[in-house]
């Protein structure tokens, strides 16, 4: 009787030990299908760590929110910014924000009719400690009619802390600790020569427009005296 005691006892011991190594094991392993015990009966699973985040999609989270917060015009400026706020902590949203209304964007976008477009020309991630890092380095151009402004630098670094998956932020990463950095973009001698191109066209029109001004607004030469 007691050697079935202490059989019993034994074997309880393995059963326990072997569903804890298991249950642990399966943990370990995402995307494994495991089956789950509950009071409603036995289902299957696919695993998934939560705190996996893989290089390709936290570049898609910096490149997605460069491209909204610092590219739009007057029809896109509030929507790409609802979109690019939830991706920043609200600290750093609102300095960012602050800024722009400093600058009167807006109000720029709709007096000149101007648009703002964002190139990201590199992103560099540490992923490797948490928090994660990241630096971006993008260049920026305005367009106003049928003019292009030279590229302008826009380069940042920040840290990436983990968070809450949300429908407005599917990451599941913030923005924290955002600072600016100077970034001075190479460019292209294509577009060197298209900018040179396009000042001279610019310095001709507007001598033609101060010839055109001057012209109208000149009096009338006086006329020479008769001889007596």
């Amino acid at each position: 009787m007691q050697f079935l005691t202490v059989l019993s006892a034994v074997t309880m011991l393995v059963i326990a030990t072997l569903a804890g190594f298991m249950t642990a094991h399966a943990y370990e392993v995402s995307g494994r299908r495991v089956y789950v015990v509950g009071p409603g009966g036995t289902f299957s699973a696919l695993l998934a760590a939560p705190e996996a985040h893989t290089e390709f999609e936290v570049r898609n989270l910096v490149r997605q929110f460069m491209q909204t917060m610092y590219a739009h015009d007057q029809y896109t400026f509030k929507q790409h910014l609802d979109a690019a706020l939830p991706l920043i902590d609200d600290t750093d949203g609102r300095r960012i924000y602050a800024g722009f209304k400093k600058g009167q964007v807006f109000e720029n976008y709709v007096h000149y009719g101007a648009r703002q477009v964002l190139d990201v020309d590199s992103i560099v991630l540490q992923l490797k400690k948490r928090p994660f890092m990241a630096t971006a380095y993008c260049r920026q151009r305005i367009f106003m009619g049928d003019q292009q402004s030279a590229p302008t630098g826009l380069a940042a670094h920040f840290n990436l802390i983990e968070v809450d998956r949300s429908e407005k932020n599917p990451y599941g990463l913030q923005l924290t600790n955002f600072d600016y950095l100077p970034y001075a973009p190479p460019v292209s001698k294509e577009e060197q020569d298209f900018l040179k191109s396009q000042a001279a066209e610019r310095a001709t029109k507007i001598a033609a427009l101060k010839a055109a001004a001057g012209a109208t607004a000149a009096p009338p030469a006086p006329k020479p005296a008769p001889a007596e």
